[in-house]
């Protein structure tokens, strides 16, 4: 196991300390070989490097966090064979809906975001009681996106689903699904973003800010000067928030890895922030409720983000892991 700081001590040209601004400490992580990805678990994080080894990253009792070699490995379970190639089943451990999967693979919209041509046709979902239940989307529509998402939004006992439903002709918006009279019916959506090619990435689904429910935050545009939006969910509706972050973003152009952003108590008030790359993705934003803190970093984001105890972990494009400790 080894300690940051030590790291830092030790390992000269290999690994550099880096200040950046709003007094956060930026460390670059030495690694046998570049990121390949990064996975958020239970405990920590782990990191998957290009030569085909795991390391655990978690907390210590000496140092911010510390990096160990593990054979553990992300709890991800597969889409079912009709499910999109590479797609995962989201899974809620209560509520009516425990599994929800995107199914009908299709190339209809040639906007090949995330990186290939195939988005998905339907939404499949498995409620308590192992009953499957699917809606099929319209010619005119696509589910552009990889995995759903489960959360019970409205605190009513009863889950719903949020996807990333893109129209053909008028672009992206959060759709949200729930069960009704023992159908998958769509609740609620947003306003399309307007124009074709046009794509939003959801940020977070969590209580952000200390207003005691679910915050649905995603980032429209985000390849092109995107803007954070934030709605909640109540009475089968989503409301818009008045707040708004400009000059951000969550996702590379291209990528599968739709997991730039964290949420955590970052500045200790008690209350989750949301973190998040600026839009140029060389540096991260801090939103809390009272503000926001801008961190330049060394290179691009271009990993997913994870905090583990209070340290921000990712990794840029040409694959080095940093800790940014605000």
């Amino acid at each position: 196991m080894i300690g940051l700081s030590r790291l830092c001590a030790g390992l000269g040209g290999l690994l550099a300390c880096l200040a950046a601004a709003d007094a956060a400490e930026v460390r670059a992580i030495a690694l046998p070989s570049p990121v390949a990805a990064i996975h958020g678990i239970a405990d920590g994080a782990l990191v998957e490097t290009v030569d085909g080894r795991w390391h655990q990253i978690a907390a210590c009792p000496d140092d911010r966090v510390c990096l160990r070699a593990t054979d553990a490995r992300p709890d991800r379970e597969a889409a079912p064979t009709e499910g999109l190639p590479d797609g995962s089943v989201a899974r809620a451990a209560t509520g009516d809906i425990r599994r929800a999967w995107y199914v009908r693979p299709t190339r209809r919209y040639a906007h090949a975001v995330l990186g290939d041509a195939v988005e998905a046709g339907g939404l499949a979902v498995e409620t308590a009681a192992g009953r499957r239940l699917e809606i099929v989307l319209d010619e005119a529509h696509v589910f552009e996106d990889i995995t759903p998402r489960i959360a019970d939004l409205d605190g009513d006992g009863a889950n719903e689903v949020v996807a990333i439903r893109s129209s053909l002709t008028k672009g992206a918006a959060i759709a949200v699904y729930g069960l009704r009279d023992g159908r998958l019916r769509l609740r609620d959506a947003t306003a399309e973003i307007g124009r074709a090619n046009r794509w939003l990435n959801v940020a977070a689904i969590a209580d952000l800010f200390g207003i005691g429910r679910p915050v649905l935050a995603w980032v429209e545009t985000p390849h092109i000067g995107g803007t954070l939006k934030m709605a909640t969910f109540a009475d089968g509706r989503l409301a818009m928030r008045a707040e708004t972050v400009a000059g951000v973003s969550n996702h590379a152009i291209g990528s599968r890895e739709l997991g730039l952003s964290a949420v955590a108590d970052i500045d200790g008030d008690g209350l989750a922030d949301l973190v998040l790359p600026t839009a140029d993705r060389r540096g991260l934003v801090i939103v809390g409720r009272t503000g926001r803190t801008v961190i330049a970093l060394p290179g691009l984001v271009a990993h997913a983000l994870v905090v583990v105890d209070g340290t921000i972990v990712t990794a840029t494009a040409d694959g080095s892991l940093l800790a940014i400790a605000p």
